[in-house]
Formats: C-alpha cells, sequence, structure tokens
C-alpha cells in the first residue's frame, strides 16, 4: 500500500490542491499495473459488497417545521436544562448566511465535535425565494454531531414545545400536506460513503440520468494538475451526487497537514445530496423517510432512496485502452467534463472504450440502499422518538 500512498501523495500541495503535474507523471501513475490493479479490487469489493467495505453515513441534514413563539421562548429560557445532560456551547446571532430568510439563529456547538443551527422568525417577504418556508430550521451535519447528540437536542426541543414537535414530525400526507406549513420537513439530506484505499484518479463515474448535459468540476480549469471534485448534476438547483478526495480537502481547511496527509491511506468520498426543497413542494415529509413504520405515521411509500446506485463505475484498467493523450485529459477532468475538450476522433475512442462491458464494474444497488436504509431508520427515530427526560 505504501509504493500508491507516496505516489499519489506526492501530487498533493500543501495548500489543499493538486499541484501542477506533468502528462508523463500523471501517466505513468495511472497506468502503473500495480495501482490499477489494486484500484480495481478495492472497487469491486467496495460496490459488489458495500455492507463489508463501504463506510455509509448521513452528512448534512436539514428540517423545517411549524413552532411557534411561545416555543422559542421556552428554548431561551430553558437552553440551562440541555447543558446539563450534554456538553454545549450556546451563542445566539442574526440570520446570517439565511438572513434574508430568517431574522434571528441560535448556533449549538457541541463540545465533543459538531454543532446544530436553529434559525427562526422567518422574514415576511424574501424576493427571489419560490421554497415553502416554515417558521423553524434545524441543520446539523451528522456524520460529525452523531445521532446521540442529535437526540439529545431534538428531545430538549420536543420538551419546550406542548406538543407541537409531535405534531410536526408525525404529520403524514394523506390529507395533502405537500406545500403547506403543516408537519416537519426534510429539506437537504446527504448520504455519503467512503472508498478506502482508492485515490480520485481511479474513480471513474457517470450518471447516465445526467450523463454529460449537466455537471460541475473544480477547478474548472485543471489542465495542469486534476479535478479535485465533480459533481453529477447541477448541483445548486436539483439532487446530485458529487465526488471528492477528503484527504485532500482535510489539507485545505487546514485540519490536517501535509506531512501527516502522507501517512494516511488514499480516499474517495461520494456524495449524493437530496435537495428535497427544490422539488416544488417544500421538501419530503419526516413521515415519508422510511417504509411500512407505525400505522399511527400514516403510509409512507416506498421511502428515501439514494439513488447512488444508479452511477455507473469503470474499471481503472480504462487508461490501459485509450491512447496516451486521451488517458491524461480524463485522469484531469474526468467522464463529464472531458469531452468538450475531446477532438470526433478522440470522441470516438473514448465512447468505445466505455461500451466495453470489460470496462464496467458491477454495482449491487440494492445491497448499497440496505446500506443506507439503516441509517436512515436510525435518523427517522431519532427524530420521532428523541431522548426526553
Amino acid at each position: 500500500m505504501a509504493p500508491i500512498t507516496k505516489r499519489y501523495t506526492d501530487f498533493y500541495g500543501a495548500d489543499g490542491h493538486f499541484k501542477s503535474i506533468s502528462d508523463n507523471a500523471l501517466l505513468s501513475f495511472v497506468r502503473d499495473d500495480e495501482f490499477t490493479n489494486f484500484s480495481q479490487d478495492v472497487l469491486v469489493r467496495a460496490l459488489q459488497n458495500p455492507e463489508q467495505y463501504v463506510e455509509p453515513s448521513i452528512d448534512d441534514f436539514i428540517m423545517t417545521l411549524e413552532l411557534s413563539k411561545r416555543t422559542w421562548k421556552r428554548m431561551r429560557r430553558n437552553i440551562g436544562l440541555l447543558k446539563s445532560k450534554v456538553g454545549v456551547k450556546v451563542s445566539s446571532h442574526s440570520g446570517g448566511e439565511l438572513g434574508h430568510l430568517y431574522k434571528r439563529q441560535v448556533v449549538f456547538k457541541f463540545l465533543d465535535g459538531g454543532e446544530i443551527r436553529f434559525h427562526f422568525d422567518p422574514v415576511l417577504e424574501s424576493d427571489g425565494c419560490s421554497e415553502v418556508r416554515r417558521s423553524s430550521r434545524v441543520s446539523t451535519r451528522i456524520s460529525q454531531l452523531g445521532f446521540r447528540n442529535f437526540s439529545i437536542f431534538l428531545g430538549w426541543l420536543k420538551e419546550q414545545s406542548n406538543g407541537e414537535y409531535d405534531k410536526a414530525v408525525r404529520f403524514d400526507n394523506s390529507r395533502g400536506a405537500k406545500g403547506t406549513t403543516r408537519g416537519a420537513y426534510a429539506t437537504r439530506l446527504d448520504f455519503e460513503f467512503k472508498i478506502h484505499g482508492l485515490p480520485i484518479p481511479f474513480l471513474l463515474t457517470r450518471d447516465p440520468h445526467h450523463m454529460s448535459s449537466s455537471y460541475a468540476i473544480w477547478p474548472e480549469d485543471a489542465s495542469n494538475s486534476m479535478v479535485e471534485s465533480f459533481s453529477h448534476g447541477n448541483h445548486s438547483e436539483s439532487s446530485h451526487c458529487l465526488s471528492y478526495d477528503p484527504v485532500l480537502k482535510l489539507v485545505g481547511d487546514g485540519t490536517i497537514t501535509l506531512p501527516y496527509a502522507k501517512q494516511l491511506l488514499p480516499m474517495s468520498k461520494i456524495e449524493r445530496r437530496q435537495l428535497s426543497s427544490k422539488d416544488g413542494n417544500g421538501g419530503l415529509l419526516v413521515s415519508a423517510l422510511i417504509p411500512n413504520s407505525s400505522p399511527k405515521l400514516g403510509s409512507k411509500g416506498k421511502g428515501v432512496q439514494t439513488h447512488l446506485g444508479r452511477l455507473e463505475f469503470f474499471s481503472p484498467k480504462l487508461y490501459h485502452s485509450l491512447p496516451d493523450e486521451l488517458a491524461v485529459k480524463v485522469a484531469r477532468f474526468k467522464l463529464d467534463a472531458v469531452w468538450k475538450r475531446l477532438g470526433t476522433r478522440e470522441t470516438r475512442q473514448l465512447k468505445k472504450a466505455l461500451s466495453l462491458d470489460c470496462h464496467k464494474i458491477f454495482v449491487d444497488s440494492d445491497a448499497i440502499e440496505r446500506c443506507f436504509f439503516k441509517k436512515l431508520d436510525k435518523l427517522y427515530w431519532t427524530i420521532v422518538d428523541p431522548i426526553t427526560w
């Protein structure tokens, strides 16, 4: 494992971005037999046996619900009760980056990691906002906060609400609640999984629902380095998949140093960002997160699907089948952004290579959904039945 780690992290810069990489250096890396065989094995194990080899989690989560001014006052008055149950620092601010939507926010920073932002007191009129807004907004990153601290917070919130919280989270859609302020809605839900041991140049993916018509890459000009992150779909206006190197990102954030990063296994992360607030219905009812739960909570249909299994994955050995210049372009720009940089001949060559079964990796999409259902089930019951005292 050491050789691939050293060769790959040599591309890292101390600023958390890929350094300038020559064509020869990049081609030598992606064509290395040991590295491509290793990465192929890593991908096959992860995608065909994800329950054993993939690390699934829920990252960003946002929920909006209708709570009264009376509840907000109780929250401010009884913050000491929350502090008696968990280590947390609490600060109040204006609406911040959501000031055009909410007048105020309270930030709960947990001493053992993670934070929750509670926005409330909505602005009456908001230019350019077509989303249905509710009086209160809870946002967090569960991968950092953890389910237990989230449950403690929600249990405390529930106790302050005099039944309003329960009424919201247990609301079902049998009475046509979509687009209203009734109920509690998940407006953002990010699924993610990490593939340990996989350098980002060997993560070759394509979303057949978007193909190359809608995508985003960063940096946009990677002609002398490599793309650090890439998304399938409109990353600001709709749900989409995003992939990136999380170790490089930690260097860029200042969380770890470059020398420390060079000691870690390569890693690739894939996220499915469900932006249900963009669908015109104001989000997804919490009561619809999972299927077949208590009849008291209403009919929930199939529950949330991650759609991660619909991604197409291609073998790292693809690089061996492409002409040198084309292989370098694919390594730099990935399979969505590369097309507009190709001539007619290269376009034909890449399409032919991608059509070959030997370059495709089978994905057990049902197993991937099972991995995330366990997390969804945990999230659902954390919201509906939080820790109370």
